[in-house]
């Protein structure tokens, strides 16, 4: 019989007070309980299909439950969907215009952002339609039935809108828009429009349009730009792919946006340039935008032979980073770099470089497919094989930055092996008997104190609310919840975990306890350590409370645990003074529990198989919807639980509900 089990028999009186009042407090925050980001997404997406009319407007009737896309919340209907953030609120989008939104990756994997009105008619009549976005630079896809839905975004719809919209003298968009070099084009009924990235001017067709455009501010922030080299560079089904993570700000005016194909580079005097694969590689190992080749300076091209890309950077010298399948990439730079493109570069005679530069005293040489280059920095003159080139190069002119520039291997394999000597194999034996007596000190450490926990959320004896020795042998408690591998502290069988709402001691702990003496009459008490579990917390906790106690002022969005804060000493005055605020997790039955029956967790985690109940456990708990399902409902064999209850009142003891029938 365990220690609950005693203090429930010896106080029934009070704990069904108890019982009464936690029955009372939960019908009054049962609301509270259940409010979570998806409640309020669903709750303000509700409330947004109401005022458009519900199932008579644009949209249609429900076609299914909230869900989670992108920093928002989306609804399916079904003729269209409704796309929720706290920032942006809930707008309606259906037909074309959705189907244009989609394709370009929607809310998710597209650099339109989230709606940030309803569908509404477009200027040029009641038949057309638009929709405009949360992205910086205010993107809009219009609609009408004889031109298809299009997307009109960064400074050419700011140079549309200047002139009328599309009401105006360009009308409305027919494609696309289109990428040349530095130039930006689309085509609308009345003519087209095309911005210069690096003259920072209009053009347009006819000419007079872009005169009213003269002085026009546009968007030119770095999460515009690069989000206009990524759709430059193909967009989604590009080599960059879709966006990874947020971007990263790089030295005190640059930043880098990353793709699952490559990376965006982005500063005030370069603008924003893709670059991907081996080139992205050899790039960021010489350094990257903080290292001595600069930012990107234009779009990654074809290097003029079969399957040749090269890049270029920056660095006042000019340098490339050129790549075949056959050599790799690499870096030619300074003035071996202004030889090769007076000798017609990879198309010449010398071909593509096919190694590193190499320096010898003043020397400093390439080899390229064709032959090699030769410079000697003290002299000024190059060298050339076959040596009939170098009369071609004996009049070029350097400037002082290209002579000047880095010379030699700057990082890689070449600079490692000149730099290798065999005297570090010394250190080897050193390293392994130093990590030797650093693992037996730690081991000796914690045979010393056995109450040292290493884990995410240590507990030492002070924490412990049975007070007295721990046994000589038994196993410890285990609160250590099985997670996802990458996430450290999280590694256990969560099947083999004991998961009660309250320590449950040994057999060991048992023996010679007499709970009247040591506690008198006890009663529930309420846990000294919060518990921070709610409907998005990540599950895991290491403390001996009970993982289904709502923490009422902490509902929020996910996030991963952080360590409790140590709990005070514990005391039986302090558990008895704090039997005001009761949170009855076990719950009394009529039957008496027998005495040779082994004490039950209130919970259980779902097995390998998730729909298989684990044995005695037969509820299935949602913790996204707050609901439970028995056996005899409708829903029940759909549901997959994310929680397994021994029974019903379990489950409403922990805020659960019951699913309707």
């Amino acid at each position: 019989m365990t220690r609950l089990g005693i203090g429930l028999r010896s106080t029934t009186r009070r704990i069904a007070l108890g019982v009464a009042a936690t029955a009372a407090a939960a019908v009054l925050v049962a609301p509270l309980a259940l409010a979570t980001p998806e409640s309020d997404a669903a709750d303000a997406i509700g409330a947004a299909w109401t005022a458009a009319g519900g199932s008579g407007s644009i949209v249609g009737s429900q076609d299914g439950d909230v869900y989670e896309v992108g920093e928002g919340y989306g609804q399916k209907f079904t003729d269209g969907k409704i796309f929720f953030t706290p920032d942006t609120g809930a707008h309606l989008i259906a037909g074309a215009i959705l189907d244009k939104y989609e394709s370009l990756g929607g809310p998710a994997d597209s650099d339109l952002g989230f709606p940030t009105i309803d569908e509404v008619p477009g200027l040029v009549g009641p038949d057309s339609r638009v929709s405009t976005f949360s992205a910086s630079d205010k993107p809009a896809v219009f609609w009408t039935p004889e031109t298809g839905a299009w997307a009109v975004r960064g400074a050419i719809n700011a140079g549309w809108d200047k002139l009328g919209g599309s009401a105006g003298a360009l009308g409305v968009p027919v494609e696309d828009e289109r990428y040349d070099g530095d130039a930006v084009s689309q085509k609308f009924t009345g003519g087209e429009l095309t911005w210069n990235l690096a003259t920072k001017s209009f053009t347009s067709v006819p000419a007079e349009l872009a005169e009213g455009l003269a002085g026009l501010e546009v968007p030119s922030d770095p999460i515009t730009l690069m989000n206009l080299a990524w759709r430059a560079s193909g967009g989604l089904g590009g080599p960059l792919g879709a966006r990874q993570g947020p971007p990263s700000v790089i030295g005190d005016n640059g930043a880098a946006q990353g793709y699952a194909g490559g990376k965006v580079f982005y500063s005030p005097q370069t603008g924003a340039h893709a670059v991907t694969g081996a080139i992205l590689s050899k790039y960021e190992s010489e350094g990257g935008p903080t290292g001595d080749l600069g930012y990107p300076v234009g779009t990654e091209s074809d290097g003029g032979v079969p399957n040749g890309r090269t890049s270029s950077f920056s660095a006042p010298d000019m340098p490339v980073i050129f790549w075949t399948p056959d050599t790799g990439a690499i870096v030619v730079r300074g003035a071996i770099n202004a030889a090769w493109a007076e000798l017609g570069g990879a198309t010449g005679t010398l071909g593509v470089p096919t190694g590193a530069q190499s320096v010898s005293g003043d020397e400093v040489t390439q080899n390229f497919s064709g032959g090699e280059i030769s410079w000697n920095q003290a002299t000024g003159k190059f060298r050339t094989s076959p040596a009939d080139l170098a009369s071609t190069l004996s009049g070029l002119e350097l400037p002082d930055a290209v002579a000047q520039a880095p010379t030699g291997p700057t990082s890689g394999d070449t600079a490692g092996k000149r730099g290798w000597s065999s005297w570090w194999l010394l250190l080897i034996p050193l390293v392994l008997l130093l990590g030797s007596l650093a693992a037996w000190s730690l081991r000796k450490s914690a045979v010393a104190d056995p109450d040292t926990d290493d884990g995410f959320f240590a507990v030492g004896a002070d924490d412990d609310p049975w007070p007295g020795a721990r046994p000589d042998s038994g196993p410890d408690s285990a609160f250590n919840w099985s997670a996802p591998a990458d996430v450290a502290g999280f590694d256990n069988d969560e099947d083999a975990i004991d998961t009660a709402p309250t320590r449950i001691p040994t057999e060991a702990e048992l023996e010679g306890f007499d709970a009247t003496e040591q506690f008198g009459a006890v009663e529930a008490w309420e846990d000294d350590v919060p518990v921070d579990s709610g409907r998005h917390s990540t599950f895991g906790s290491d403390s001996a409370s009970s993982m289904w106690q709502l923490d009422l002022d902490e509902v929020g969005w996910p996030r991963h645990r952080r360590a409790a804060p140590e709990p005070p000493e514990w005391s039986v005055e302090a558990a008895e003074a704090s039997v005001a605020s009761v949170e009855l997790i076990a719950v009394e039955t009529d039957a008496e529990r027998p005495a040779t029956e082994p004490w039950r967790p209130a919970i259980h985690l779902p097995l390998a198989d998730p729909y298989q109940a684990p044995e005695g456990y037969w509820i299935k708990g949602n913790t996204h919807s707050g609901l439970y399902y028995t056996p005899d409902s409708g829903l029940y064999d759909n549901t997959l639980p994310e929680v397994w209850f021994a029974s019903e009142e379990l489950a409403q003891a922990n805020g659960f509900l019951k699913a309707p029938e």
